[in-house]
């Protein structure tokens, strides 16, 4: 009988994010699963505190609250980065998906993709652990109103993990009341939302009524997380609010073009008459229609790619941005203001 791995549940207090450490205790192979860069030293200091050698690091998914620690330990102690196949991570070194295993010592980690956070969420099983990563909290879950959350596929996704039996401790990615871990059968027992035999109309009911305010680093921590953890540019991004989609207004967009236009897809949404019309269209900007064009677009397009959506005065592109995001979008932005904004700050225009 294999013997139990070394572990340790470390804490990170600006976004009370768990980091997990697990090594065989032979072998001395570690894991790391969901570091934050704020605590790379502490972690990377207990690591050869207790003398392991670190094999992979492992993201539950691509975090909004936090930048991983995950691409700087991969360049201190050469270990492998680990996250979802449907992240759109182009840096990791392996893309996990239901199925894939991962081995440290005698210890194997089970992966099991449980999408409705986000696309990418993923729970580690090792042993009698779950790392459920935002998935399934502490009488708690993780939020489904934006990064293509889900209610109805998180719904199912705590069901899949609630059937894998009861005795099973749940060690989730953040926990905001001090509490460490739970059981499998406690959450479906006392959680809230979505224990207590609760339907799945119940779960998307209680999901649609939430009004939380969006994490303070999220326009900083998913590019960067989208980059193995290493900060990008400034983007010069906003929410809407009420629509809880990132915004770009009209001056940005003009004071950076010459940039913009080589990294960012400009995208105008409006009619072909509209485009060469009276307000005329941005320099560099190209036409998809809002509708089955568009539609088409997205679903066969680059999700990591980075996209300015503009229509006339930002009501249509304020659409556009929301299905790209529902489809996995991770950098789209509507021009708020539209080409009427535009026009007022007499920003040159072409027409065709």
């Amino acid at each position: 009988m294999s013997k139990e791995p070394i572990f340790y549940q470390m804490f990170e207090h600006e976004s009370s994010t768990y980091t997990y450490l697990l090594a065989d205790v032979d072998s001395k192979e570690a894991i790391l699963i969901d570091p934050v860069i704020e605590t790379i030293d502490r972690d990377l200091k207990l690591v050869s505190e207790l003398g392991l050698k670190l094999l992979y690091i492992l993201d539950t998914h691509v975090h909004a609250d936090h930048i991983t620690s995950a691409g700087a330990i991969r360049d201190k102690v050469k270990a492998k980065t680990c996250v979802s196949k449907y992240s759109g991570v182009k840096c990791a070194d392996i893309l996990l998906e239901e199925g894939s295993k991962i081995t440290f010592g005698k210890h194997i980690v089970q992966v099991l993709e449980t999408p409705g956070h986000t696309d990418s969420c993923l729970t580690f099983k090792i042993g009698n652990k779950l790392f459920t990563g935002d998935a399934l909290l502490i009488r708690g879950n993780g939020r489904t109103d934006f990064q293509q959350g889900s209610a109805d596929k998180l719904y199912d996704s705590i069901h899949k993990i609630f059937n894998l039996g009861d005795e099973l401790t749940v060690y989730p990615a953040h926990d905001y009341k001090g509490q460490t871990k739970t059981t499998v059968g406690l959450e479906k027992k006392y959680n809230p939302r979505i224990g207590q035999g609760k339907s799945k109309a119940e779960f998307i009911e209680i999901m649609r009524n939430l009004k939380l305010a969006n994490p303070k680093k999220i326009m900083e921590a998913v590019p960067a997380n989208m980059a193995c953890g290493f900060k990008q540019e400034a983007r010069t991004l906003d929410f809407d609010i009420a629509n809880n989609i990132p915004v770009i207004k009209p001056d940005e967009v003009f004071k950076n073009l010459d940039t913009l236009s080589k990294k960012v897809r400009l995208i105008d949404v409006r009619s072909k008459e509209e485009f060469n019309g009276e307000l005329g269209h941005i320099k560099g900007s190209e036409l998809i229609t809002l509708g089955p064009d568009l539609t088409a677009f997205l679903q066969n397009g680059d999700k990591s790619e980075e996209i300015v959506f503009i229509c006339r005065s930002g009501a249509r592109s304020g659409t556009a941005t929301e299905e790209s995001i529902k489809l996995g979008y991770k950098f789209s932005a509507n021009m708020i203001g539209g080409m009427i904004l535009w026009n007022e700050n007499h920003f040159p225009v072409e027409r065709r």
